[in-house]
């Protein structure tokens, strides 16, 4: 049993995701999902909450590194918040943190971007 939602919010030029749940195979399939669709409909900034993350297995590692690539190579900025100990510790040792920003709050990464326009 998946227990995954994912919800979405867009506000000038920026998308926010928020995973609730289980990031496995069928989760990573939706932010996947969004996250392109969101640079097709060519958004800024997209900020990744991830305070609602209940468990992430090395697929859903494997899709936010795909996202962080794809994300990239738009030139859109990906930030990360709201990310507990146990996540950020698998996020350091696997590298994302050298991929992205990653802030206490959906706050601060905004501000942060607003600051660098």
């Amino acid at each position: 049993m998946n227990n995954f939602t994912l919800s979405l919010r867009t506000e000038r030029g920026t998308v926010f995701l928020r995973p609730s749940g289980y990031l496995d195979a069928l989760g990573a399939e939706q932010i996947i999902s969004a996250s392109d669709e969101a640079l097709l409909d060519g958004c800024r900034q997209i900020i990744f909450n991830c305070s609602n993350i209940r468990f992430i297995n090395s697929v859903g590692i494997s899709i936010l590194v795909s996202m962080i690539k794809r994300v990239r190579e738009t030139g859109c900025v990906l930030c990360f918040t709201d990310v507990s100990k146990v996540p950020l510790t698998v996020f350091d040792a696997v590298g994302i943190t050298q991929l992205v920003r990653v802030f206490t709050s959906e706050l601060d990464a905004v501000r942060e971007a607003c600051g660098r326009r």
